[in-house]
């Protein structure tokens, strides 16, 4: 066995014995959370369809295996041939802020089988398909598409095949970035086209959300199936301000596509939470009371609906069922195996752990690292103790301080 070999089969041990789930760890361990595999295979299969179905949510505590879950949902979706985005909610990226949650599903875009930046790709092979861009510049200048001049006239200078310069700016573009006005404006009337594309008013806040219905059509110009975007750790819109908190719900439900506003087609979203929010934070804090009224006051009746809308995603997530008998065997003994090979060290079958409701996949993997390591190096076992750990809800002001309270 290479060294190499041995680094492969250690990645995944080493991730889990952090209780940090790579992707090494995922594709070890798979997943037990067929219902909610089979709800998102649904959601894939119609993502592009008249009626899409709507996000999923599902809920668990700490170590139940949210995060893994995403990650397994993740490589499902890439095998399917879709752009994947796993982001996780955080001060750099609050929920309120529509523009923050877009860039960061951007940045964090993964293409099937490249180890590349997924709109790097997705726009060198859109160069290669004349007709596919065709075809997305025609639906670009329809009314119903939503996307203004500035992404027809990006369409037909792609077409053209321009130089380097201008192609990282309209990738930045796309990513987020300021629109390279004046680089267009020339490129076009090079082109000859200047007076065809109307640039004037292309302002960020008019921009962003046209950006949002264009990048799917433009993954799947390029032969991707769609864009799925994988959102964890929503649990800590809990502790945002009143207001934020109320537009993170707001967002929540356009994500998700329950809203009459949601996002565009082409897009799958799946976001996890934890299984206590509901009574800790939209219950003891009659959030359901406050936060649309609150909202309403603001003259935002519309974010006033879809904050109601994602309070109520948020008790309907779907929860994480705790590890069967069976769960467990198959994956100590999977595992067991992963740290023999990765260690050259015969590692023994563990008794069975007592069964606690405290005790989550999460303590029983790591517990299993630690007897094993604690056998391999000193040659005796050791007593694994279990906290539970309980999410923090404690609010904090500047946890979305910046992000930009969006149209009412």
């Amino acid at each position: 066995m290479t060294t190499a070999d041995i680094l492969s089969l250690r990645t995944p041990i080493e991730a889990l014995r952090a209780g940090v789930p790579n992707r090494a760890a995922v594709r070890l361990l798979g997943s037990v959370e067929d219902a909610i595999e089979e709800k998102f295979d649904a959601a894939l299969d119609k993502v592009w369809s008249d009626r899409p179905q709507p996000g999923l949510m599902f809920a668990g505590g700490f170590g139940t295996g949210k995060s893994h879950l995403l990650g397994y949902l993740r490589e499902v979706a890439l095998q399917r041939g879709f752009v994947v985005s796993l982001i996780t909610i955080s001060k750099e990226t609050p929920l309120s802020s529509p523009r923050a949650v877009l860039a960061a599903a951007i940045r964090g875009a993964m293409v099937p089988e490249r180890n590349d930046d997924a709109l790097t790709v997705a726009l060198a092979e859109l160069q290669r398909r004349t007709a596919a861009i065709a075809e997305l510049e025609a639906w670009a200048t329809t009314p119903d598409s939503g996307a203004g001049p500035v992404f027809a006239a990006i369409l037909l200078l792609l077409a053209k095949q321009q130089d380097a310069a201008l192609m990282e700016r309209i990738e930045a573009f796309f990513g987020g970035g300021k629109l390279p006005g004046k680089e267009l404006r020339d490129a076009l009337r090079q082109a000859g086209v200047a007076k065809a594309f109307d640039l004037r008013g292309a302002t960020e806040a008019v921009l962003a959300p046209q950006r949002e219905r264009f990048l799917p059509r433009l993954f799947r110009a390029a032969g991707f199936a769609g864009w799925c975007i994988l959102i964890d750790e929503v649990e800590l819109i809990g502790r945002y301000s009143p207001l934020q908190r109320a537009l993170a719900y707001a967002e929540l439900a356009r994500w998700l596509g329950i809203s009459a506003d949601a996002h565009a087609p082409g897009v799958q979203v799946t976001a996890a939470i934890t299984d206590d929010f509901a009574d800790a934070v939209i219950t003891a804090r009659q959030d359901e009371e406050t936060v649309p009224e609150r909202l309403r006051l603001k003259g935002r009746p519309r974010d006033a609906e879809r904050a109601a809308i994602g309070m109520h995603a948020i008790r309907e997530a779907m929860p994480l069922h705790p590890p069967t008998d069976d769960d467990l065997r198959r994956h100590a003994e999977t595992l067991r195996k992963c740290y023999s090979e990765a260690y050259r060290w015969q590692a023994p079958p563990l008794e069975p752990e007592e069964r606690r409701a405290t005790r989550t996949m999460r303590h029983h993997i790591r517990g299993w690292i630690t007897q094993w390591d604690m056998l391999r190096l000193y040659g005796r076992r050791a007593a694994v103790d279990v906290e539970a750990m309980r999410a923090g809800y404690e609010e904090r002001d500047d946890l979305a301080e910046g992000a930009e309270e969006g149209e009412g």
